[in-house]
């Protein structure tokens, strides 16, 4: 879960109180923060591909 403008622990409250019911199905989830903003395809691009790209050879 890209996290832009809450932290990973304010997602996993969301999560565990039930705000966000898909992601407890996940086999397996990461977090990561990036302090960038809503929109962090615009204010942040490099690291936001850095951590998707990540991601993707993660699940490879």
């Amino acid at each position: 879960m890209v996290c832009p403008e809450f932290s990973p622990e304010q997602a996993r409250e969301w999560i565990a109180g039930g705000a966000i019911p898909e992601l407890p199905l996940a086999k397996h989830l990461d977090y990561a923060d990036i302090d960038s903003g809503h929109w962090p395809m615009l204010t942040a691009p490099t690291p936001l591909a850095r951590i998707l790209a990540e991601a993707a050879d993660t699940a490879a």
